[in-house]
């Protein structure tokens, strides 16, 4: 991509308009317009990292966040505030039949007003993992997000189970709405006619089969309130976009126990965390024990190119080339082992224990160095996501 500002047009719509379909082409997941002084650079956010792309000339740049504004229904007088807004454009990419729901996210700064664009979801799940952690022959509307396989046998019993609650961790751009949403899918496939209600905050992308409802946690639909009102709607599976504090996860709790299986993300590195956190808010044991199906804590790595897997460099001075990402994950499964524990109000390092003795549990660490071994990624992608 040209860093050369005269190579973009001079209007801001058309400027626009050729921005998000370089955006949709490369995969971005975020578009920033950052405000510099005498400039605006515009990055794209490819495979997790952000990359510039251009740096725009003063008066365009302005042009072009102004123009967002209008697009996405925002104050153009008011420069001053925060504003969050939708844009809803027909499709871009050839062949594509669906119209792209972008959210755009407006801050003054210190140069002027910073914009962030995020691209709507992908239709369809797109991590493709092809190493030997999945299954040979897999058929599940699960398995084209390649996860390991210890973790997408979870999600297909889950998928079939009655009641409970599924917590998916990580942190921001880890994958967790693309697995959640192909989750919701795959049970709406497979088991037709049952309600499903998601709250989120914002909505993503629009799913067929499930009733969407888009919270505000600090305006008039909170969780909290959108939780007791659609619990008296019927529903049979209900996805909350985020358990943020003891309220919400004590009502989340309930939905469970009471015959609801229930998805949630949560903020947690890994399950042994997940369930200390869920103590820690004032949970009683007896209720995670009998409510808790499990914990999928997830990650994306960048994969390796193919050029580039061939040759696998370790920890060297070659810079590796990558395309795309692939998931991993760790499930940690409620055994008896574990639910004695939680009962004792086990801490951290003591469920984590307990976890890593459980036959056929893996580590996301250990989930990593099998991806290497396999040539998917290599240690220098897994240092940058998961540390020493």
């Amino acid at each position: 991509m040209s860093n050369n500002p005269t190579s973009t047009p001079a209007d801001a719509p058309a400027y626009i308009d050729q921005l998000l379909s370089r955006a949709l082409k490369a995969g971005a997941s975020d578009a920033h317009f950052e405000p510099v002084a005498k400039g605006m650079e515009v990055r794209l956010r490819i495979d997790g990292l952000l990359q510039t792309v251009e740096k725009l000339p003063e008066d365009l740049g302005r042009s072009a966040v102004l123009r967002l504004m209008v697009m996405g229904q925002l104050l153009t007088y008011r420069l001053d505030i925060p504003q969050e807004g939708r844009i809803r454009l027909p499709a871009i990419t050839p062949g594509s039949s669906h119209d792209l729901d972008l959210r755009l996210a407006i801050m003054p700064v210190a140069h002027g007003l910073r914009a962030v664009i995020r691209l709507p979801a992908p239709n369809a799940p797109l991590h493709q993992n092809g190493g030997s952690t999945a299954a040979e022959g897999a058929t599940s509307g699960l398995a084209p997000l390649g996860l390991p396989a210890q973790s997408r046998d979870a999600l297909e019993r889950f998928a079939r189970a009655d009641a409970g609650m599924l917590l998916v961790t990580g942190p921001a751009g880890s994958g967790k709405t693309t697995t959640i949403y192909a989750l919701l899918e795959h049970i709406a496939t497979t088991s037709p006619g049952l309600s499903i209600i998601s709250l989120e905050d914002p909505i993503e992308r629009l799913v067929t089969g499930i009733t969407q409802i888009e919270v505000a946690p600090h305006g008039q639909m909170t969780y909290e309130r959108a939780i007791k009102s659609i619990l008296r709607q019927d529903p049979q599976v209900l996805m909350l976009g985020e358990i943020r504090d003891a309220a919400t996860a004590s009502l989340a709790i309930q939905a469970a126990l009471s015959g609801h299986r229930l998805i949630a993300t949560f903020h947690a590195g890994d399950p042994a965390t997940a369930i200390q956190r869920l103590l820690e808010m004032g949970l009683e044991p007896y209720q995670i024990t009998s409510s808790l199906f499990g914990v999928l804590a997830q990650r994306l790595v960048r994969r390796l190119a193919p050029a580039a897997s061939a040759k696998t460099p370790a920890l060297s001075t070659d810079m590796p080339k990558y395309k795309g990402r692939v998931p991993i994950a760790e499930f940690g499964e409620m055994s008896d082992a574990v639910r004695a524990a939680v009962l004792a109000r086990a801490d951290a390092s003591a469920l984590r224990n307990i976890f890593n003795r459980t036959p056929g549990h893996m580590t996301l660490r250990q989930i990593a160095e099998t991806y290497v071994t396999s040539h998917i990624t290599d240690k220098i992608e897994i240092l940058r996501v998961l540390g020493e």
